[in-house]
């Protein structure tokens, strides 16, 4: 698969790795020079510096019909743009949306997003089944 892997961090870096070794083909987009510098330093993979919110950014990633958008940005919102704008512009019809804020999760769905994971919600709903099944074993 071809995968277009917009803004994070340290996930961004780890997922690089794995997704490679998986034998896709990545290319990363970030806003942080500096990143961005250590990312093309440790995979062989395509690292575009600059705002995954801006076409002109993403025609310069030449990510046109890519098989997944992952966005990992530090904003709902510019997760959102990104993802809108891969469908959109570039044919990519498959996202992957971290969202920070739970609220967002159905909201983003109900947009059209394939996945959109956060992992405030997924945590949430773990202690919430792990708290039931406390009070089902003290009965």
């Amino acid at each position: 698969m071809r995968i277009l892997i917009a803004g994070g961090r340290s996930r961004t870096d780890y997922l690089i790795e794995s997704l490679m070794k998986s034998g896709n083909s990545v290319v990363a987009v970030n806003g942080n020079r500096p990143w961005c510098e250590y990312l093309s330093s440790r995979h062989d993979a395509a690292v575009v510096y600059g705002d995954a919110t801006k076409r002109y950014v993403l025609d310069d990633a030449d990510i046109e019909g890519f098989d997944l958008v992952i966005a990992m940005c530090d904003n709902d919102a510019d997760n959102l743009v990104v993802c809108d704008m891969a469908r959109r512009y570039f044919g990519i019809d498959h996202a992957v949306c971290t969202v920070y804020n739970p609220r967002n999760v159905a909201v983003f769905k109900k947009l059209g997003i394939s996945s959109a994971i956060s992992a405030t919600y997924m945590v949430s709903r773990l202690i919430e089944q792990a708290s039931m099944e406390a009070m089902g074993g003290h009965d």
